[in-house]
């Protein structure tokens, strides 16, 4: 891996720069329209001045200190908070790399932070683009590992009933520091929802609607089933890496809920991958520069 190049995966330049003025719904409808998680605030396009996520978006909007800290400035009226500037909730001190930097050495830095998005910045400083995990697992081949989906999963499983509210899901991914919840039907597993999905929502006509009808006291009041997706893929703890890898990849999905005996008992995701399987005793990583590809497996026991 040490011959791949960051700017040969990561994206240049960024999917969504923004100024801190920007508002908080701006910056909602600029990420949905991207498909991305993050975007990085500069006020001139040249000079990183921090950046945020949708995870800073959902702590504001309801789900965390973040709002607990500016309630009484916006007196809980959701309307005031979507048209208010992201500018107070900025990460103006994010973990920076230059993409001069192996790409082994860029993996660690945002495995040591465990962070979903590093910027990466010319020699000069300026903005170059991102690296994101959804990078680092697409050079993943899929191939027998002979490593279970079990070693790498993240448990026990956090999940929300299918009859709690967007703000509840927002709640519980804050709090755990997650951003997929597993939907449940008692023991039953009824469907997903991810931080997109409610920045989906968060961007649609339907809000927007209730925002002009000044209704916006219901939008987060809404049931999470509406904004889930049903049936989500699946895969069983015994299953070798390689065919969740296949999976996630031909589903273009960062996640899969593991099943035992019909329950859901657990989730692995890209950050599991690039967290957890690095640290697996005998597991080892070759490079494929030509194809750019990582091959994956475990050489012993």
């Amino acid at each position: 891996m040490s011959c791949l190049q960051a700017t040969s995966i990561a994206r240049h330049p960024p999917a969504v720069v923004i100024p801190s003025h920007t508002s908080v719904r701006d910056a909602i409808l600029l990420m949905n329209n991207k498909g991305v998680r993050h975007a990085i605030v500069s006020e001139d396009g040249r000079t990183l001045t921090g950046i945020i996520s949708a995870k800073d978006l959902l702590n504001f909007l309801g789900g965390g200190e973040t709002f607990s800290s500016l309630r009484s400035k916006y007196m809980d009226d959701l309307s005031a908070i979507l048209g208010s500037p992201i500018e107070p909730i900025v990460n103006r001190n994010p973990i920076l790399a230059k993409i001069s930097e192996p790409l082994p050495e860029l993996m660690g830095i945002m495995a040591k932070h465990d962070i979903g998005m590093l910027p990466l910045l010319n020699e000069d400083n300026t903005i170059w683009g991102a690296l994101s995990e959804r990078h680092l697992f697409c050079l993943f081949k899929a191939q027998q590992t002979f490593v279970r989906v079990s070693e790498i999963m993240s448990e026990p499983l956090v999940s929300i009933d299918v009859r709690a509210t967007l703000l509840d899901a927002m709640r519980i991914m804050i709090r755990n520091d997650i951003r997929r919840l597993p939907v449940t039907d008692g023991i039953e597993l009824w469907g997903i929802v991810t931080v997109k999905d409610i920045i989906r929502f968060l961007s649609s006509p339907s809000v927007d609607d209730m925002l002009k009808k000044g209704l916006s006291e219901y939008i987060l009041r809404v049931n999470v089933a509406k904004i889930s997706t049903r049936s989500p893929r699946t895969v069983e703890p015994d299953v070798d890496l390689c065919d969740a890898v296949r999976i996630m990849n031909a589903s273009n999905i960062g996640s899969l809920i593991v099943i035992s005996n019909g329950n859901p008992v657990g989730i692995i995701t890209e950050r599991d991958f690039l967290l957890k399987l690095p640290k697996l005793r005998g597991v080892e990583f070759m490079t494929d520069v030509s194809k750019n590809q990582v091959l994956v497996g475990r050489i012993h026991f």
